[in-house]
């Protein structure tokens, strides 16, 4: 009876990840369309452009995502909810430490080269420099929901998170109809527009976990031994996507 409410509990999860993933495509090659006819060729190269220079520092954020679930499945097969709060605690710690970072990066190295690397016409620096910074907090937003997603992950409930995915995917989907209308530069609507919808994601995903996972909580406690190995164990994957995201970005 077991095995059987498992092996459910699996292509249920299966199925909806490959319809998360079948929406979320269909979506995105529907929405990018319509966004590039109503930004226009110039802004909407300007909003990817700009948004790749944040995007490049991904790697950091893409190998504490593997660390952060594999130490919480552990904890979860060991019966340790001790530990598990204790994981996610010190991942929370390492994301805002990793958020930090890329905020220093991106208002130094990543703003040289926005100014002095980039060819952005004169008259649509300004609407540029505001999409970088929407950028930024929209990036260090997602870092900080890692630990979040992971424990969401850790727990199976592939249903929430698909279900969560999606409710983003028709979020921004709404943004795309809602844009023609706006009167304001329409390049800046957007970028404000996907920042509060990844805020609003963002306040999603905490509010289940405190909800359904009670014995999670953060506690600004520093476990050195904890802290070396999550981090040890992410320096391991970093590389790939180190490759992976100046291949991507480059």
């Amino acid at each position: 009876m077991q095995s059987t409410a498992k092996g459910k509990r699996i292509a249920k999860n299966t199925i909806m990840l490959y319809i998360r993933m079948l929406l979320t495509m269909a979506v995105t090659l529907y929405s990018s369309r319509i966004i590039l006819r109503t930004l226009g060729f110039d802004d909407y190269g300007i909003y990817n452009v700009v948004g790749g220079i944040v995007a490049m520092f991904g790697f950091l954020n893409t190998s504490m995502v593997a660390s952060t679930q594999r130490f919480m499945s552990y904890s979860l097969g060991s019966d340790e909810r001790v530990q598990v709060s204790k994981v996610f605690s010190n991942s929370l710690l390492i994301h805002i430490l990793i958020a930090f970072i890329i905020l220093v990066f991106a208002e130094t190295i990543g703003l040289w080269f926005f100014y002095n690397k980039l060819v952005i016409p004169d008259e649509r620096m300004n609407a540029a420099f505001w999409v970088y910074q929407l950028s930024i907090v929209v990036f260090v937003l997602n870092v900080i929901r890692v630990p979040d997603n992971s424990a969401i992950i850790a727990y199976e409930k592939m249903s929430a998170y698909a279900y969560f995915s999606i409710i983003e995917v028709v979020l921004k989907l709404a943004i795309v109809f809602i844009l023609p209308y706006l009167s304001y530069d329409k390049l800046v609507s957007y970028a404000v527009m996907v920042l509060i919808v990844v805020f609003l994601i963002n306040l999603v995903y905490r509010l289940y976990v405190r909800r359904n996972f009670s014995h999670i909580t953060f506690k600004p406690r520093y476990e050195k031994g904890l802290f070396k190995e999550m981090a040890g164990f992410a320096g391991w994957s970093l590389w790939g996507n180190l490759s992976s995201s100046f291949s991507s970005y480059g």
